[in-house]
């Protein structure tokens, strides 16, 4: 399958390489749409010292489920194949203090797709069943992974504690700055 690596800063290229294969409780998804974050940019620039290379980027996807596991342990939400979904691109361990309390955003072991670990822009992308979320009928694969940064834009305006007839301001034109305004 082709994927698209970042070899070290200012490398990229379209690679061959060995279709993944799911280990338990992943699914195995038909990647549709990447989206390209600016911190994908930074990766490319060498400016996001978090990324280690080489590495497969993209965090924003959507896609097609080809397989998936059974069991409602390890497919919670029910998921089968052939549905629609976008990918939850922070993979967290569930179990420390940070996850106990729903901030999963600061584990202690957060892996994100596309900087510690590959990501998904690929033809084809494994992932946990359990973080996948279904995207409904009729929404494009193009639309579907502008719902990370939507969660990022929202996650945002809910911190600052906004109410109707309130004033913000927003620095930053970039997608997320878009998505908030």
């Amino acid at each position: 399958m082709k994927a698209i690596k970042f070899a070290e800063p200012w490398k990229v290229a379209c690679v061959d390489q060995e279709m993944p294969t799911p280990k338990e409780g992943e699914a195995l998804i038909k990647i549709h749409c990447a989206a390209i974050c600016g911190s994908d940019i930074g990766a490319f620039r060498g400016t996001n010292g978090l990324v280690s290379y080489p590495r497969v980027i993209g965090h924003e996807l959507s896609g097609e489920i080809v397989s998936i596991p059974d069991d409602p342990a390890q497919n919670p939400k029910g998921l089968k194949v052939g549905d629609r979904v976008a990918v939850d691109p922070y993979i967290y361990c569930g179990h420390c203090y940070a996850c106990s309390i729903g901030r999963t955003n600061c584990c202690t072991s957060l892996k994100v797709l596309g900087v510690h670990v590959d990501g998904g822009m690929a033809e084809d992308f494994v992932h946990p069943a359990d973080m996948l979320i279904p995207i409904p009928e009729g929404m494009s694969w193009e639309l579907a992974p502008l719902s990370e940064p939507l969660t990022i834009a929202l996650h945002a305006l809910h911190r600052g504690q906004l109410k109707p007839g309130m004033h913000m301001a927003i620095n930053g034109a970039g997608a997320i700055g878009l998505l908030a305004a």
